[in-house]
């Protein structure tokens, strides 16, 4: 019998894993049964508020024999039981427990649990058709995920090696030799990703929580991260680590919309044009993009640091397709900018004073008019109009990885651009 189990909003920020649930219990069953392919950490809607953290569910797959497949379950709802952070307000573990082949049907839930809102009704009625045994706690909000995570088509995938601490060492910071990281991801890299930010020269594998997780490494080639956890010096003890088959950096919660269509926590590509000058608060970018069907507000926020001076250089009237998560910022509806795509760009134009038509000297402005530095000849105040070039190109502008969502592809990976310039190649609206 083949048995698929998801599991899911199991920690919290105050401590413990999805995932760390996840691999214990991997290794736990296949005791019992074999697996089939490695486990599965699907990340969900990056823009839902409720989410512990990353939103990530897991999922795994086993072939078992029938008589085992009940001893299977108990062990799954005993290590829930015993390991989910109950305490916190925000965490609503869930397992799901599915028999025999996916079902269309619960694709189609995945997908819309990865880009739009999914309430927990929504999941249980989805269960109950497709014949799978569901298991709340609390709220049992997880069921949401653990159902997703079963049904999630892994068409496109990366994978991510978790490293876990000793329990003794929880909540205390991390101890890994940075210049190993670095060395490591400069010789895996681009096929292991995302292990350090170049530009600021921090370490990226390292999370800062209360979590078990001692490190995450990426990539897409599964040897090259199995190289780079090698690689790495960790000044810790690892108490073990597994490998997950992921949804991660794949773009797939970016669907083409149109401005008129977004709605709270969609992740979206749009196409449109600047429909007037940016501006700043708190350090925050915003400028407004339409199209025929609507507005609306776009915001570069501060932890993507000089991304935001790229969106600075755009002009009212420039056509851009932009990507990102909507969600509401001071009760604005308002796209968050994970990356943008130039498609025709306006002319920038500065006005300049012309030189003295006397001698040829620098003018000075003077009020109402212009006066040369060298002869003092007077003339009128009028400006010379002059196109000057633009700082943009045409190409995507990502923000840098510190500040990249789970889901995102960075440009570097094969297909990171594929979303923006396909709808670049359609007629504007």
């Amino acid at each position: 019998m083949i048995i698929h189990i998801g599991i899911d909003d199991t920690d919290s920020p105050n401590g413990m894993c999805t995932t760390y649930l996840g691999a214990l219990l991997y290794r736990e069953l296949s005791r019992l049964a074999d697996p089939i392919d490695l486990p599965r950490l699907i990340r969900l809607n990056p823009n839902i508020p409720y989410k512990t953290r990353g939103n990530g569910a897991v999922a795994m797959t086993f072939k078992a024999e029938d008589g085992v497949v009940p001893r299977i379950k108990d062990i799954v709802l005993f290590y829930v039981s015993q390991l989910a952070d109950f305490e916190h307000e925000n965490t609503n573990p869930g397992v799901v427990f599915l028999e025999g082949e996916v079902p269309e049907k619960l694709r189609e839930f995945s997908l819309k649990a990865l880009r739009e809102h999914v309430t927990i009704e929504e999941a249980e009625k989805t269960a109950r058709e497709v014949g799978a045994e569901y298991f709340k706690f609390k709220l049992g909000r997880g069921i949401i995920g653990s159902l997703a995570a079963i049904g999630y088509p892994l068409e496109s995938f990366t994978y991510e090696l978790l490293a876990y601490r000793e329990q003794e060492n929880w909540g205390t910071p991390r101890r890994v030799n940075e210049e190993s990281v670095f060395l490591a991801d400069m010789w895996a890299y681009p096929f292991s990703y995302d292990n350090v930010d170049p530009y600021k020269r921090v370490v990226l594998i390292t999370p800062h929580g209360k979590d078990p997780v001692l490190a995450g490494i990426r990539g897409v080639d599964k040897a090259k991260v199995l190289q780079v956890f090698e690689m790495v010096e960790f000044e810790e003890p690892v108490a073990f680590y597994q490998l997950y088959k992921t949804n991660q950096n794949t773009d797939d919660h970016l669907v083409q919309k149109k401005i008129g269509e977004l709605k709270l926590y969609d992740s979206a590509v749009v196409r449109g044009r600047v429909a007037g000058p940016y501006w700043e608060k708190g350090r925050h970018v915003f400028f407004e993009l339409e199209d025929e069907t609507g507005k609306i507000r776009v915001a570069a926020f501060e932890p993507t640091k000089k991304f935001r001076n790229w969106v600075r250089k755009l002009l009212p009237g420039d056509e851009i397709i932009a990507a990102g998560g909507v969600k509401e910022h001071d009760g604005v509806l308002t796209l968050n900018l994970e990356k943008f795509y130039p498609v025709r760009l306006v002319p920038k134009i500065e006005h300049r004073k012309p030189k003295c038509p006397r001698c040829g000297g620098t003018m000075k402005s003077k009020g109402d008019y212009l006066k040369c530095k060298r002869c003092g000849y007077k003339m009128p105040k009028k400006l010379i109009p002059v196109e000057v070039p633009r700082d943009l190109e045409k190409k995507i502008y990502e923000v840098p990885p510190d500040a990249r969502k789970h889901l995102s592809r960075p440009l570097v990976l094969p297909g990171g651009e594929d979303k923006l310039v396909e709808l670049s190649e359609q007629p504007s609206g």
